[in-house]
C-alpha cells in the first residue's frame, strides 16, 4: 500500500506537468487551429533561462519561475506575431499546413540552438528546498500546488474577465466573434502568451527534480498532445483530469505491469479514445 500511494503521488506530480503544457496547447489549438508543437522548445529555453538565473545570478527559485514564464510567453508571442500570423493573413489553400510545418520546424530549430549553445550534457538544477512530507519532498509537493494555482488562475481569467469572454467566443465561432467586433489578432496574441507562460512554468517547476538538457521538451510535448486529445478541446477541467490521470496511469503501470512500456500506456489510451470517442472525454464536437 505504501508503494501504491507513493506511485500515485508521483503520478499526480508528473501528470500536473503534462496538464500545464497541455492547457496552453489546448487553448492555442482550439482558437487558432494551430497545433503549436513549438511549445516544446519554449519549455526547453525557459528551463535554461531559469537555470542560469539561479546559478549565475543567485536569484531565488520564485524569481527563476517568473523568468521562465516570461521567456516562454515572449517566445510564444513572438512566433505568433511574426510567423504564424503572416501565414494566417495570406489566405490560400494549405495555409494551415504551412503553420503546422512552421511549428515543427521551430521545435527542432530551438532544440538544436540549445544543443549548440549549451551542449547535450545535462545541467543539474540546484535544489531550492529541503525536507519532505509523507515521503514526498517539498519540491515535488510544490509542483502539484503550483500547477493547481496556475489552473485556477487561467480558469478565472477565461471565465471572469472581458478578454476571457472574447477568448471563449473565438473558440466557439471565430467568424461570429469577428462580426461582433472582437479583435482576433489580440485574442491570438493573448492565448499564445498564456500557452508560452504555462510551458515555461512547467519546465521550471520540474527541472529541480530531474535536470536541464536540450531534448527535455520532447516527452512533455508528446504527452501534452495526448492529454489535449483525451481531455477535448476547450475543456480546462478535462485537461487537468486527463493530465493527472495519465501521470498516475504511467506511474502505476511502471510498477505493476512493466517500466519498459511506461511511456507507451498513454498512446494505447489515445488510440482507444480516438476509436471510441474522437471528440475527447470532456470536449465538444
Amino acid at each position: 500500500m505504501e508503494i501504491f500511494l507513493l506511485q500515485v503521488g508521483n503520478g499526480l506530480i508528473i501528470g500536473s506537468v503534462y496538464a500545464l503544457v497541455a492547457l496552453g496547447l489546448n487553448i492555442i489549438w482550439s482558437i487558432t487551429d494551430i497545433p503549436d508543437f513549438a511549445q516544446g522548445s519554449y519549455y526547453v529555453i525557459a528551463a535554461y533561462a531559469a537555470y542560469f538565473v539561479v546559478t549565475l545570478v543567485g536569484a531565488p527559485f520564485l524569481v527563476a519561475l517568473l523568468v521562465g514564464m516570461c521567456v516562454g510567453a515572449v517566445m510564444s508571442f513572438s512566433c505568433e506575431r511574426f510567423l504564424y500570423r503572416r501565414w494566417r493573413e495570406r489566405t490560400f489553400r494549405g495555409a494551415a499546413r504551412v503553420q503546422l510545418l512552421c511549428a515543427i520546424a521551430l521545435f527542432f530549430l530551438f532544440a538544436n540552438v540549445a544543443n549548440a549553445l549549451w551542449t547535450s550534457k545535462a545541467k543539474i538544477f540546484p535544489a531550492y528546498m529541503k525536507g519532505s512530507l509523507l515521503g514526498f519532498s517539498y519540491m515535488r509537493i510544490n509542483v502539484l500546488l503550483a500547477a493547481i494555482i496556475l489552473f485556477v488562475l487561467v480558469y478565472l481569467f477565461i471565465m471572469k474577465t472581458k478578454m476571457g469572454k472574447a477568448i471563449r467566443a473565438a473558440s466557439m465561432d471565430l467568424g461570429m466573434a469577428q462580426v461582433l467586433g472582437i479583435n482576433i489578432d489580440t485574442v491570438n496574441s493573448i492565448v499564445f502568451i498564456i500557452g508560452g507562460a504555462l510551458s515555461g512554468a512547467a519546465a521550471v517547476l520540474i527541472s529541480p527534480l530531474y535536470s536541464v538538457f536540450p531534448t527535455m521538451g520532447d516527452l512533455p510535448l508528446l504527452k501534452a498532445l495526448v492529454v489535449v486529445i483525451l481531455g477535448g478541446f476547450g475543456s480546462v477541467a478535462g485537461i487537468l483530469i486527463c493530465g493527472v490521470g495519465l501521470g498516475v496511469l504511467e506511474a502505476l503501470g511502471a510498477i505493476y505491469v512493466s517500466s519498459a512500456y511506461q511511456h507507451g500506456y498513454s498512446f494505447i489510451i489515445l488510440l482507444l479514445t480516438l476509436l471510441l470517442r474522437p471528440k475527447g472525454l470532456f470536449g465538444r464536437v
